[in-house]
């Protein structure tokens, strides 16, 4: 039986598993942005990959398992952002990623959003259409960046809608 929270993520949009490939033009995007993705820590399938990256996890491989390096491009599966999304963090923060752009449902009444709300971080102003799923999301979208190269961020991400920057 699924997830209580796989369950509420996936009423709407037809897909009934918590694997949400990225939208392809967003991926394009991510690729503009880094030149090259050294890490997908979330892939769903190495032999045909939504994402170009150097390296992948995936759900056998346990990107939790791991330390992440490089410019590390995340989309993690939606029904557990409270162990993905601060794992991504302390990625970061601890120095063994050198920068992070995550795509993540925007949720700020959660503990799990607290790790990454001192990050820059674009509310997307529409619900993203992932993968094969028939409809849009039933959740709003954020990217959130962890890095030093916050015009290039803006540059890349801001048309998908409002950036917001912290005050330190």
């Amino acid at each position: 039986m699924p997830s209580t929270a796989l369950q509420a993520l996936t009423a709407t949009t037809g897909n009934r598993t918590d694997c949400w490939n990225t939208p392809i033009e967003f991926v394009g995007d991510v690729v503009k942005f880094f030149g090259t993705i050294d890490l997908d820590p979330c892939c769903n399938d190495v032999n045909n990959p939504n994402v170009p990256a150097l390296n992948y996890y995936t759900e056998e491989t346990n990107g939790l398992a791991h330390d992440w390096h490089g410019k590390v491009f995340m989309n993690h599966p939606y029904s557990d952002s409270k162990t993905w999304v601060p794992y991504a963090a302390l990625q970061y923060e601890s120095g063994n990623a050198d920068e992070l752009v995550l795509l993540i449902k925007l949720d700020v009444s959660t503990k799990w959003w607290r790790s990454v709300s001192k990050y820059p971080w674009v509310a997307v102003n529409k619900r993203m259409k992932f993968g094969r799923g028939k409809g849009a999301a039933p959740f709003q979208s954020a990217i959130v960046y962890l890095g030093h190269r916050l015009d290039m961020f803006r540059d890349c991400f801001e048309k998908y809608g409002t950036l917001y920057v912290p005050i330190k």
